[in-house]
């Protein structure tokens, strides 16, 4: 990658060489553009900021080198102000559209952790209608609570409901409802 950096950046003063030799009216600064939007395709951020530099530092030595032309000063200094432009704009959409890749890259990787996390219990599961024991691929039947706790995410609690409370152990519900 290097390599290609110094090539790009010697392809920009190359151009800004040619641009000493073109009138300064005229807008050799397009060639600027083209490097950097060429690097585009295989700079990373770091990389497309230092194309940008230097090709907008040739583009603003270029100025002064160029010869002189019959136009006035305004329209070359224009040109290269609107060169400039070009160059960061360019570099500017190339740094967000990196910026979203590795965003996705970073949501795509978190979503398929989460989908490897996600096991989800499906099918017909036979049932103890007494017990309520569920009988597993092997023919054994389990408790429901260690069916459920092998075969997933989930973990156990235990309590009674008020109607299991009252049924079982009716002089403490009893307290419970007077105070």
């Amino acid at each position: 990658m290097r390599l290609r950096l110094i090539l790009t950046l010697g392809v920009a003063v190359a151009v800004a060489a040619l641009n000493s030799l073109i009138p300064r009216g005229l807008a050799a600064w397009l060639l600027q553009v083209a490097v950097v939007w060429s690097a585009r395709s295989w700079a990373t951020r770091r990389e497309i900021l230092t194309v940008a530099a230097g090709c907008s530092l040739c583009v603003f030595v270029g100025l002064w080198l160029s010869p002189e032309s019959l136009v006035p000063p305004w329209i070359p200094l224009t040109n290269r102000a609107l060169g400039i432009g070009a160059i960061w704009a360019l570099a500017y959409a190339h740094v967000m559209q990196r910026t979203a890749e590795a965003a996705h890259e970073k949501a795509s990787a978190e979503l398929e952790e989460s989908r490897s996390q996600v096991r989800v219990l499906s099918g017909l599961l036979p049932i103890c209608a007494s017990c309520k024991r569920i009988r597993n691929e092997a023919g054994v039947w389990e408790q429901l609570e260690v069916y459920i706790r092998n075969r997933s995410e989930a973990s156990f609690t235990h309590g009674l409901c008020a109607e299991c409370l009252a049924q079982l152990y009716p002089e403490f519900a009893s307290r419970l409802k007077d105070g």
